[in-house]
């Protein structure tokens, strides 16, 4: 009678596929590759500084959280073969992924805020914070 367990070698494969969209999607931007453009005998060609693509974080960001059934489906099936709670991962992932990674729409389904900018410093202000002047007696 054959073990219904699968071999060690396909569980590890499923847990690095977890462990490296964990990686990903908590690249943070200064570490994503950025366009650029270099002159070829072809003529000037579009191509990436090293790093993490910002669509290939996207994708892991949506594996690991997206509720749409094929992310969702996707997610449970490697975790099953991981033998993880799929639960439990998309979980982890949220407390991990900074919101500023996530997408406009994913955010909203997940009901996080939308971040709010650092305010603008005025050219040549100071960064201390001002105090009270002391009322004279």
């Amino acid at each position: 009678m054959l073990s219904e367990r699968l071999p060690v070698p396909e569980i590890q494969l499923a847990a690095a596929v977890i462990h490296r969209a964990l990686e990903d999607a908590a690249t943070p931007d200064a570490r994503l590759a950025r366009p650029r453009m270099i002159d070829t005998p072809q003529g000037p060609r579009r191509t990436f500084t090293p790093g993490l693509k910002p669509q290939e974080r996207e994708e892991a960001v949506r594996f690991l959280l997206d509720g749409a059934p094929n992310w969702r489906q996707a997610r449970e099936a490697w975790c099953e073969i991981a033998d993880l709670c799929p639960l439990r991962l998309r979980r982890s992932a949220l407390a991990r992924i900074p919101h500023s990674a996530m997408p406009a729409d994913l955010r909203r389904a997940l009901r996080i805020p939308e971040p709010t900018p650092a305010p603008a410093i005025a050219a040549g202000a100071s960064m201390v914070p001002a105090t009270p002047m002391q009322e004279a007696a």
